[in-house]
C-alpha cells in the first residue's frame, strides 16, 4: 500500500499541476435562496423479527420536487448509536432542499453482520417504494456513513443485487447514486498493523476542535486493538476475527468491488487513532483501479466521529486536505493540498451527484 503523504502530492506528474486552493476558488458557495424550512417526522420501515426499526424523514417545506434523498447511517461501533447520531440533519442537507433520511438499524450484540447491512438495503427500498407519499425521487438517492456507518454504506452500495437484501419491497433497487463514506473500516484483519504504522505520524487533534470536545464533556476515543476478541469488528463478526476468517472477508466492502460501483467521497481525519487512514486509502485506491468516480480527502487534525459535530467548520475550519480525484475518464483529474469546510464538500458532492440528476 503507498502512502499518501505531502511529498507525493506536490509532485508535478501528468500534466497536472498540484496547488495549494481553497473551495471558494470552486465556487463551493451557500445557497444563494434562503434555507428551507424543515419538517420532520419519525416513519416505521421494517419490522425484522418484530424489532421495529424507524427512520426520521427530513422534509425541506416549499422545495421543488420530486426531492433527492440521502439516507444517514450513524456510527457505534455496530453496537451504539441511533438515527440521532449525527449532525444537525436539518442544516445538512435539508435546508438546502435535499431530504433526508437518518436510520436505525440493528445493534450487536443482538445481532451480527449482515442483518444490519440488510437494514440499510431494506430502507434503501422502502423510500423508493414510498417516494410518491413524500415527494422523493426515486431515481436520486444517496448513502451517508460515518464509521460504522461508513462500513455498511460501502457495503450495501457495492454488494450485488439479491445479496444482503433483508425483506420488504424486494421488487424495488436498492441501488444509490453516490456513497459518502467518513472514517469508515473496510478490511478488518489489516486494522492492527496499520494502526501500529501511523502511531509515530498520528496527529494531534486540532486545538479548537479539542477544546470544545472537553468543554462538552465529548471523551476521546481511546486506541482500540481490532483483533481482540471483545473488539467491535470481532462483535460485528460473532467471534474473534482470527477464526472466522469467511465471515471478515464477507464483511469486507473491498471484496464487492465491481464496473457497477456508485460515485463514492471518502473523508478521514489524520488525528484519527480509532480507525486507521490507509482504511480508506486502501478504498479510494481500490475504487479508482477499476476508473470509478471516488476522491479521497485527508483532514489534518480530525479525531474519528468528527463529523458528529454540526459546528465543526465554524469552530476549527477550514482545514487543510489532502485531496485525490478520480473521475470516470480514467485519469486523475486533481491531487494535491486544499483548504476547506468539512460540510461545504459534503453539501457540493451531493449536489453533483444528486441535486442535478
Amino acid at each position: 500500500m503507498t502512502l499518501l503523504d505531502r511529498r507525493e502530492l506536490l509532485i508535478l506528474g501528468g500534466g497536472l499541476a498540484l496547488s495549494l486552493r481553497t473551495l471558494a476558488a470552486r465556487a463551493l458557495e451557500a445557497p444563494a435562496s434562503p434555507p428551507y424550512a424543515v419538517q420532520m417526522q419519525t416513519l416505521k420501515y421494517a419490522s425484522p423479527d418484530g424489532v421495529d426499526l424507524l427512520l426520521d424523514l427530513y422534509l425541506p417545506q416549499g422545495a421543488p420536487g420530486p426531492l433527492p434523498l440521502i439516507v444517514f447511517l450513524h456510527g457505534g461501533r455496530w453496537s451504539q448509536g441511533s438515527r440521532t447520531t449525527g449532525p444537525d440533519f436539518k442544516r445538512f442537507f435539508a435546508q438546502d432542499g435535499i431530504a433526508m433520511a437518518a436510520i436505525d438499524y440493528r445493534l450487536t450484540p443482538t445481532v451480527t453482520f449482515p442483518k444490519n447491512a440488510e437494514d440499510v438495503k431494506t430502507a434503501i427500498r422502502w423510500v423508493r417504494a414510498n417516494a410518491d407519499s413524500y415527494n422523493l425521487d426515486p431515481r436520486r438517492i444517496g448513502l451517508w456513513g460515518t464509521s460504522a456507518g461508513g462500513h455498511l454504506a460501502a457495503v450495501a452500495a457495492l454488494t450485488h443485487v439479491g445479496l444482503f437484501e433483508g425483506e420488504g419491497n424486494l421488487e424495488q433497487s436498492s441501488a444509490v447514486q453516490c456513497v459518502l463514506d467518513g472514517y469508515g473500516p473496510v478490511l478488518f484483519d489489516v486494522m492492527d498493523q496499520q494502526t501500529e504504522q501511523e502511531r509515530a505520524t498520528l496527529q494531534a487533534v486540532n486545538s479548537r476542535l479539542a477544546q470544545y470536545q472537553q468543554s462538552h464533556g465529548m471523551r476521546a476515543i481511546a486506541e482500540q486493538q481490532h483483533g481482540a476478541a471483545d473488539s467491535p469488528e470481532s462483535r460485528l463478526v460473532g467471534a474473534p476475527l482470527k477464526t472466522v476468517p469467511e465471515r471478515v472477508r464477507a464483511a469486507c466492502p473491498l471484496n464487492y468491488l465491481t464496473d457497477q460501483a456508485p460515485p463514492f467521497l471518502i473523508m478521514h481525519g489524520l488525528a484519527d487513532n480509532s480507525v486507521p487512514h490507509h482504511q480508506s486509502i486502501m478504498l479510494y485506491e481500490a475504487l479508482s483501479a477499476l476508473g470509478k468516480d471516488v476522491t479521497l480527502r485527508l483532514v489534518d487534525g480530525l479525531p474519528h466521529s468528527f463529523m458528529n459535530v454540526s459546528e465543526i467548520d465554524t469552530l476549527a475550519g477550514p482545514f487543510q486536505m489532502q485531496v485525490r480525484t478520480h473521475r470516470d475518464s480514467g485519469v486523475t483529474e486533481w491531487s494535491g493540498i486544499e483548504a476547506a469546510s468539512i460540510f461545504d464538500v459534503a453539501r457540493e458532492f451531493f449536489r453533483r451527484h444528486l441535486a442535478g440528476a
